[in-house]
């Protein structure tokens, strides 16, 4: 270390000093000021470098904690979500933000309720008690998570979000611009249909993201002159089956020129809606869906009666939720605790196919 050189040389120097005042003295009492002199200066060089040493040593230990904190550092990260494995966009955002996570170190649990939103408040104390350091809500409205949202708030364990809602107790929720979405398909709606139309709405109040595109469309269809004939709230837990029977027994009460469109929150609805047209031969109505799935792409490229997804990015709000999660563990607060990333509106001329 460039210290040890520094004291070895001040060590030299309290020689010569030494030297030069036993000049005026005693030849053995000189050799011994002399001796005494080097020895002293070694040993407080010796001290010297002993604590640079162990400071440097602490600042790479704490260095170490910082990065081990930014790059996961085996830390655990429990995923509670009630839809899993009945919402497709549920599934894809998790698992991009489980593959994210576990590359960025952490360790991640996942605990899929099945619909059943009661059971969030008990995984989520469950994770709490078992030592996560996070929990992530794999959506799910987190006002009916009030139970779990007081334990973690409770043990000092900050919540996430994977486009769940922004409510006390939440740190942090990762989501597309919502507005955006209800906006964008609801204009794709209009332009298709025309001031007058008339058009069905499948929404789900009661989950935040949905309410707020729902509000969206609405405000947009109602400023257009688009008049909302039925306005259903769907069923997550059978979005696709449910949204079919609903739309088949609509299409018969509004026989053709009494309905114009459907538009759905999200594409398993919109999927439903779209197959309810094709069995009963009604493709004058047309459908607009949300969320970009794969399935919703392929139908949306066949240039038929769907004729819009609005595609959120999950592989973009996996990785933001990762590294908001990452820079939290670092010390850095989330700057805001709604953090959005934009959508896309898809059509025939972008769609996957």
């Amino acid at each position: 270390m460039r210290l040890t050189r520094s004291w070895r040389l001040l060590a030299a120097l309290f020689a010569v000093f030494a030297l030069v005042a036993a000049a005026c003295g005693d030849s053995d009492d000189a050799d011994d000021v002399v001796d005494d002199a080097v020895e002293a200066a070694e040993d407080a060089a010796d001290e010297v470098e002993d604590a640079a040493d162990d400071a440097a040593d602490a600042a790479e230990d704490a260095a170490d904690e910082v990065t081990d904190a930014v790059d996961g550092g085996g830390q655990t990260l429990a995923i509670v979500s009630p839809y899993y494995s009945a919402q497709p966009a549920t599934k894809e955002v998790v698992d991009a933000f489980t593959a994210d996570a576990e590359a960025a170190g952490y360790e991640v649990t996942l605990v899929d309720t099945d619909n059943d939103l009661a059971a969030v408040n008990s995984e989520m104390e469950n994770a709490i008690a078992q030592g996560a350091d996070a929990v992530v809500l794999g959506m799910g409205d987190p006002l009916e998570f009030g139970a779990g949202l007081a334990a973690a708030q409770e043990s000092g364990t900050p919540v996430f979000g994977l486009d769940a809602g922004a409510v006390e107790g939440v740190t942090a929720n990762v989501t597309s611009d919502n507005t955006f979405l209800g906006e964008s398909s609801a204009q794709a709606m209009i332009d298709a249909v025309g001031e007058g139309g008339r058009v069905i709405v499948i929404h789900f109040d009661p989950f935040e993201p949905v309410r707020l595109r729902g509000a969206a469309a609405r405000a947009l269809f109602e400023a257009n002159g688009i008049e909302i004939i039925e306005d259903v709230q769907g069923d997550p837990a059978d979005s696709t089956g449910f949204a079919k029977t609903t739309i088949l027994d609509l299409l018969s009460k509004y026989p053709e020129g009494e309905v114009d469109g459907v538009w759905a929150a999200w594409d398993a609805s919109a999927l439903g809606a779209f197959q309810a047209t094709q069995e009963a031969g009604r493709t004058e109505v047309v459908v607009t869906g949300v969320d970009g799935q794969d399935f919703a792409q392929a139908e949306v490229a066949k240039d038929e009666n769907w004729i819009v997804t609005v595609r959120q990015d999950w592989q973009g709000i996996a990785a933001t939720a990762v590294q908001t999660i990452s820079d939290y563990f670092g010390g850095t607060d989330p700057s805001d605790q709604t953090i959005t990333v934009p959508g896309q509106v898809i059509t025939a001329e972008n769609a996957a196919g």
